[in-house]
């Protein structure tokens, strides 16, 4: 039976991207990592990388040596587990599930408390280049990244830049900003069998993008416009949801990504409840549903027409044709 091109099964072995690991440096394992989707696109959107980040043995905060980036944009779904997160001189603990998302030169470092299933969601950073050439060099020389020296190449070649060691006041994890919860979004609309819910706004991702999360019920259901011109990637946590892309139709569940490629036919239908992410996310819903909701309250009659419907997805980039509840 072929491959699904559409469907990735992200705890699948069969859809991981070259499998690394990182080490401590007495060789023990850090971290088990698998590319799932590589960077595409002048702004390097939708890559998006599985880890499982092994506990550590050291959960003294004076072994932390933060990192920066100069490019780019990281988000992490903490999935399982718990962790102490230190950014820019603060430290609070995080527990799954939450989010985290950081923007160039914050300096940060993580130590982990459980083992943590760690998925990550990168906009303009280069995290994943090398992952091609170190999986080849490990194939050949399986220790290669226990050498010093192969770290300091990977930093060098990642933007990874390395900080002292970190000083740091301890806050609630209600009061990192870098730290979103999806239980307490920036921005949330009801859409009547589904609720919108924004955790990264557009501002924190340099204005290229947005995060969004929707929490689907059961006969909820999406139909976009033909020859779409846009690629999509969602990921889903939570539930099950029936797609259609051309003529390939398939249920996708937990743990899995969706990825759409530009002009393709699409629909989906919500079979259990469920919650999805918009990893690509091009369209500028925030302001698409501000608006909308503004017009239903201040001027139904144009919120009734269609034409200044259409015309109010097309100033916001989106192609969703129609939304029906059952």
């Amino acid at each position: 039976m072929a491959k699904n091109p559409y469907y990735i099964n992200i705890k699948d072995p069969e859809y991981w991207l070259f499998p690394t690991c990182g080490y401590n440096t007495d060789g023990t394992v850090s971290e088990e990592q698998r590319t799932i989707v590589m960077p595409e696109g002048m702004d390097r959107n939708f890559t998006f990388t599985d880890s499982l980040m092994r506990k550590a043995a050291d959960l003294s905060p004076d072994t932390v040596f933060t990192h920066e980036h100069h490019a780019g944009y990281e988000t992490f779904f903490v999935e399982t587990g718990s962790m102490d997160f230190y950014i820019n001189g603060k430290k609070t603990r995080v527990d799954a599930p939450r989010i985290i998302h950081m923007q160039p030169y914050q300096a940060h470092g993580f130590v982990f408390r459980d083992d943590v299933q760690f998925r990550g969601a990168f906009l303009d950073w280069n995290c994943a280049d090398d992952s091609v050439a170190t999986n080849i060099l490990e194939q050949h020389y399986p220790d290669a990244k226990k050498d010093p020296k192969v770290f300091a190449l990977l930093c060098e070649n990642i933007d990874l830049h390395m900080r002292e060691r970190s000083i740091f006041r301890e806050v609630p994890v209600e009061d990192m900003v870098e730290v979103k919860d999806p239980a307490r979004p920036a921005a949330s609309f009801d859409l009547g069998g589904a609720v919108m819910k924004m955790l990264v706004a557009r501002w924190e991702y340099g204005g290229k993008k947005e995060l969004w999360c929707a929490e689907m019920q059961p006969g909820f259901s999406v139909a976009w416009e033909d020859y779409t011109p846009a690629q999509d990637l969602y990921y889903i946590t939570k539930g099950k949801v029936r797609f259609k892309i051309y003529d390939e139709e398939f249920v996708a569940g937990q743990d899995s990504l969706v990825k759409i490629p530009k002009y393709a036919s699409r629909s989906l239908v919500v079979e259990e409840e469920a919650v999805m992410y918009d990893i690509g996310g091009q369209t500028r819903w925030l302001a698409l549903l501000e608006d909308l909701f503004s017009m239903r309250k201040y001027d139904p009659v144009r919120a009734a027409d269609p034409a200044q419907i259409a015309a109010l997805k097309k100033k916001f980039g989106c192609f969703v044709d129609k939304i029906d509840m059952k």
